[in-house]
């Protein structure tokens, strides 16, 4: 459900033998609009209908996402160095646990009636399940940018951010924040905050790496919320 158009060229590359791996499959998902988990398993094509496919927003699973994809790649590619592999993916998720408590701390001070989070479309999902936010609403009420909002939704968004008195909306880097911002001059008195949501920032930004992104992510909403 993530990055679609990629999908032809996948199978084509399953079709010819390559193997496949999917990183979601070792974390605990959740559901588009909703809090159900779902343990993944099996290789189903389809497993992941109405799955959130945005786990990356949570470092601890990303984590979990790494220690998969090295026991795959031991478990299946011939010649691999399996004592430097595992040495330098030790590193890096040790990193990764690093970094979730980071965030941890980083978001201590939010109260819990500040904890709700307006974003361009659904993406934090998995953010909110992790450090304990709630995802009210979502300016492109889709998974994917590729869908619009009517104007039925954004006037509903809108007594929603009113009623939960709502800081601020979390708009993409990566994509046109324009209905975010006519949302913000329709409510007043509201900021728009870019984050990195799927794609990492240029070299010389604050979303350079992963780690970084997340990092970056979390100031921002903490610092949003926090007035």
């Amino acid at each position: 459900g993530f990055e679609e158009g990629l999908l032809d060229v996948i199978e084509s590359a399953e079709g010819d033998g390559v193997l496949i791996f999917e990183a979601i499959s070792a974390v605990e998902t959740i559901n588009f609009g909703g809090d159900d988990h779902d343990e993944h398993g099996g290789e189903d094509e389809h497993a992941h209908d109405g799955a959130d496919p945005h786990f990356f927003t949570d470092p601890a699973r990303m984590a979990l996402a790494a220690e998969a994809i090295v026991k795959f790649l031991v478990a299946n590619i011939d010649g691999v160095d399996v004592a430097a592999l595992e040495v330098n993916a030790a590193a890096y998720i040790s990193e990764l646990k690093a970094l979730d408590l980071e965030v941890e701390m980083v978001l201590a001070n939010i109260p819990t009636q500040r904890r709700v989070l307006v974003t361009n479309h659904e993406v934090f999902g998995y953010f909110a399940d992790r450090y304990g936010f709630e995802v009210v609403g979502t300016v492109i009420p889709s998974g994917t940018t590729v869908d619009g909002a009517s104007a039925r939704e954004l006037v509903e968004l809108a007594e929603v951010i009113e009623h939960e008195d709502v800081p601020a909306i979390f708009a993409d880097t990566s994509s046109s924040g324009e209905l975010a911002f006519t949302l913000a001059e329709e409510v007043g008195d509201i900021d728009v905050v870019e984050l990195f949501s799927e794609s990492l920032g240029s070299d010389d930004s604050d979303g350079a790496t992963y780690l970084n992104m997340v990092r970056t992510n979390a100031g921002r909403i903490a610092e949003a919320l926090a007035r």
